[in-house]
C-alpha cells in the first residue's frame, strides 16, 4: 500500500509538470549563463549574479513547493480526508523556510543578523496575531497528532465555551446518571483555525482549535465499541417490588445484553426506581434502549391492571 501510495505520488509529481515549467527553467540556465559570463568579463558586478541565483531558486522552488503539496493532498485525501491539507501545509512552510536559508545563506547575510531580525519580526507577528497563529498552530497539531479524525463522534469539555444547562422538567433526564457539560457531536470538518461539530439536532459549531489543544478535555465516542448503559423506571410503591422485579427477569429474558435488574433507591413517597443494565455497541444502543423501554412500560401496565382488578 504504502509503495503504491508513493509511486502514486512520483507519477504525480512528474504529471504535475507543465511545459512552460520546464521553458521557464530552460529560460533562467540561459540567463544565469549569461549573467555568468558578463561578470566574469568584467561587465556586470559579482552581486548581479547572486540576485539572479537566488530570484532562480525562489521562483522555482514556490512552483515546486505548490505542485508537491498539492499532490500530496490529492494523493491523501482519499485516504485521510480533510486532514491532508495539513500534509500539504507542512510541505510548503518546510519549504519556504529552506529557501528562505538558501537566500540568506547566498546573500551572503551572517546566521546572528538573521537570527535577531527573525527573532524580533517574530516578536511583531506574534504579539500582532498571536490568537490567529495560535489557532493554526494548533490545528497542525491536531491535524497531525491526530486525537480525533473526521466522522468521530466527541464531546468537548472546556470552559472557555459557555455551556448552559437546559431549564427542563427533571424527567428530562431522568433516565441519565448523569449529563456531560460538553458541546457534543460528529466531526465534520478540521481546518487550520477551526474544528467543526454537528450534533444530534444538527446544529453546526465551529470551536477555535486553540482551545480544544490546550484548554479543553476531549471525550472520544468512536474508539469505544461498546458501553454499559443504564435504564432507570418509576413504579408505584403500591405495587410489590418483587413482583416487579420477577416480571421484569421473565419479561427481557430475550434480550441477552442484560447484564442486571435491581431496586436502586425510592425516588419519592409514592415511588421506587428500578435499574435495568444492559451492554450494547454505541451505534445501537438508542434502538436498543428503546425496545427495553417498552417492555418495561408494557410490565408497568400489566402489573397496574393486576392491582385494579
Amino acid at each position: 500500500m504504502y509503495r503504491f501510495i508513493s509511486f502514486r505520488l512520483v507519477i504525480g509529481c512528474m504529471a504535475g509538470f507543465k511545459i512552460r515549467f520546464v521553458l521557464g527553467v530552460f529560460l533562467a540556465v540561459g540567463l544565469y549563463l549569461t549573467i555568468f559570463a558578463l561578470v566574469n568579463l568584467g561587465y556586470l558586478p559579482p552581486l548581479a549574479e547572486r540576485i539572479v541565483v537566488v530570484a532562480s531558486v525562489v521562483l522555482v522552488g514556490i512552483y515546486l513547493i505548490r505542485i508537491t503539496s498539492s499532490h500530496v493532498v490529492k494523493t491523501f485525501r482519499p485516504l485521510v480526508g480533510q486532514q491532508a491539507v495539513g500534509g500539504g501545509l507542512i510541505i510548503q512552510i518546510i519549504g519556504y523556510i529552506l529557501i528562505a536559508v538558501f537566500v540568506l545563506s547566498t546573500l551572503g547575510i551572517p546566521p546572528e543578523t538573521a537570527l535577531a531580525g527573525g527573532t524580533v519580526t517574530g516578536l511583531v507577528i506574534g504579539f500582532a496575531g498571536q490568537t490567529t497563529l495560535s489557532n493554526v498552530i494548533a490545528g497542525i497539531i491536531l491535524l497531525t497528532s491526530r486525537p480525533f479524525k473526521l466522522g468521530d463522534r466527541i464531546a468537548v469539555v472546556t470552559s472557555s465555551v459557555p455551556y448552559q444547562w437546559a431549564f427542563l422538567p427533571g424527567y428530562k433526564f431522568f433516565s441519565r446518571d448523569y449529563v456531560i457539560p460538553a458541546y457534543t457531536g460528529v466531526v465534520e470538518n478540521m481546518s487550520l483555525m477551526y474544528t467543526t461539530l454537528v450534533t444530534d439536532d444538527g446544529l453546526v459549531i465551529k470551536i477555535p482549535n486553540n482551545l480544544i489543544l490546550a484548554n479543553s478535555a476531549i471525550a472520544n465516542y468512536s474508539e469505544v465499541t461498546e458501553r454499559e448503559r443504564k435504564l432507570r423506571y418509576e413504579f408505584p410503591i403500591d405495587i410489590s417490588p418483587e413482583t416487579v422485579l420477577n416480571n421484569l427477569r421473565e419479561a427481557l429474558s430475550e434480550f441477552p445484553e442484560i447484564k442486571d435488574i435491581y431496586l436502586e433507591e425510592q425516588s419519592d413517597k409514592t415511588h421506587y426506581i428500578v435499574v435495568v443494565t444492559f451492554e450494547a455497541p454505541v451505534t445501537q444502543w438508542r434502538e436498543l434502549k428503546s425496545r427495553l423501554l417498552a417492555k418495561v412500560i408494557e410490565v408497568h401496565r400489566e402489573a397496574k391492571q393486576r392491582a385494579l382488578a
